[in-house]
């Protein structure tokens, strides 16, 4: 595999941490439905901004545009929606670790649904990534009542985003839909899909903006969403999604090192072998 595709696909895990990070502050300020709206919102306007000043606008069909709608549906929409959710329902760190299994739903997606070659190294790469988001998740007991809700909502966020980062995303790329286009795409599916969703969701999500939940919403669709995206489908243009699919693991890392230099929390030992697995894996996958 090309090193500068791992090299991309790190770089993208670096910048969806942002978004991790700063998504407990940001539902603290604003409700679920509008912080997804407004973060994809201008994450289309960037990404609009970026396809004309690269000359990457354009579209070559109608079944790549619909597969990166797809995707943006699955991954900003539904699982955008069902991540915030866990975040409000349990602990930060079930909500992380559950939902970093979507290596290996991502692997499973693109042996199964691509035809991709299922390697052994990519397969171990992938449980050692989710076996280090757990090592690197805090564990605490949670006090709220039935919190297995967030949990089971964070799992089927690992599903979704496993899901659409590898095959949709892919798919599109190979009928020939640039990166900043496809994210264009994917980005405006996944704020349209919500606005569709409004009427049935309002009635249970009330709506709740004070005007510092900008800030994260600015944070994570800047750093977190547009810049990550890219970096991810430059690299998914690179290699074989099973085989930059498990690198997304290291997501959780960088998000355990934000949180060391600007929260100042000091991670317990037992998140030294969370790095380690993930750091194997991130090493496994580079040699197969």
């Amino acid at each position: 595999m090309p090193s500068i595709a791992i090299l991309l696909a790190v770089s993208a895990a670096a910048a969806w941490a942002i978004g991790m990070t700063s998504a407990k502050p940001g539902v603290r300020y604003m409700d679920p439905v509008t912080y997804t709206v407004a973060r994809w919102l201008l994450v289309s306007v960037l990404a609009l901004i970026y396809a004309l000043a690269t000359r990457q606008l354009a579209f070559p069909g109608w079944g790549p545009v619909l597969l990166a709608a797809i995707a943006g549906f699955l991954d900003c929409t539904l699982g955008g929606l069902f991540y915030l959710l866990a975040m409000q329902r349990t602990s930060a760190y079930q909500a992380t670790t559950l939902s970093s299994t979507a290596p290996l739903w991502g692997v499973l997606g693109a042996v199964l649904m691509l035809g991709e070659p299922l390697l052994w190294r990519v397969i171990v790469a992938a449980f050692l990534a989710i076996a280090g988001a757990v090592f690197l998740a805090e564990r605490k007991h949670s006090v709220k009542p039935r919190a297995w809700i967030g949990g089971a909502f964070a799992l089927i966020t690992g599903v979704l985003w496993g899901f659409a980062e590898t095959v949709p995303a892919k798919l599109a790329l190979q009928g020939g839909l640039a990166p900043a286009s496809l994210l264009l795409v994917f980005a405006l599916s996944g704020a349209v899909g919500m606005l569709v969703l409004l009427p049935f969701l309002r009635p249970r999500i009330p709506r709740r903006v004070e005007p510092r939940g900008f800030v994260f919403v600015v944070l994570s669709a800047v750093g977190g969403a547009f810049l990550g995206w890219l970096l991810w489908l430059h690299a998914l243009n690179l290699a074989p999604a099973s085989v930059i699919s498990p690198i997304r693991g290291s997501t959780l890392l960088f998000a355990l090192f934000y949180s060391f230099i600007f929260l100042r929390e000091r991670p317990p030992w037992r998140s030294l072998i969370g790095i380690g697995l993930v750091l194997s894996g991130i090493v496994l996958v580079s040699i197969s």
